[in-house]
């Protein structure tokens, strides 16, 4: 017997058949997405938000791990809310821009004794042309803890802003620098 659900799969094309959307983060080999209840690969949820890229018919398309994702989203029974916004997307000229599970300064904002984090991406990217909302914009920052003693513990802020976006079922980050934010249209 079918019930309701605070969430929807999303699919590679605007057809029920069609397979769903592969994370090529969570599973690297490329092994397809499930509808076990513990794999977020290919599900939408409710409060979640993200850029259209597309509508056929029923079918809605958004940006999601870097790809069309598809979910029907019927005129007469919308699975989804429209609304607008603002979405980052890569600046002019840029073919990608990387994301980033974490906002680090960069190495210079680091003093002695502070050992400078890593800034590295994730193995996602957003596509010239693609959208993803963003939620803040906040600096690169790292905080220093290497024992229980606070009096040694330091906040390192950087000068390096970071957009937080909705990227597939989860936030991620990515430069300010390389990124310009618009309005979305729809």
């Amino acid at each position: 017997m079918p019930h309701g659900s605070a969430a929807v799969r999303v699919h590679t094309e605007p057809r029920d058949d069609a397979p769903l959307i592969k994370d090529i983060g969570k599973r690297p080999g490329g092994q397809d997405s499930t509808i076990d209840v513990n794999d977020v690969g290919a599900r939408l949820s409710t409060g979640q938000q993200y850029a259209v890229a597309d509508r056929q018919g029923d079918w809605t398309a958004v940006w999601y791990l870097g790809q069309k994702a598809w979910f029907k989203n019927p005129r007469k029974q919308p699975t989804a809310l429209d609304a607008k916004g603002w979405v980052v997307t890569p600046k002019e000229g840029a073919t990608e821009v990387p994301v980033y599970g974490r906002a680090y300064p960069e190495k210079e904002a680091y003093p002695a004794g502070v050992p400078v984090q890593a800034v590295s991406p994730l193995p996602y990217k957003i596509l010239a042309g693609q959208k993803y909302v963003i939620g803040d914009k906040v600096p690169g920052e790292y905080y220093y803890a290497s024992t229980f003693d606070t009096a040694g513990h330091k906040v390192v802020r950087g000068k390096d802003m970071y957009y937080v976006i909705q990227y597939g079922h989860r936030i991620g980050y990515v430069r300010a620098a390389d990124v310009q934010v618009v309005r979305s249209t729809s």
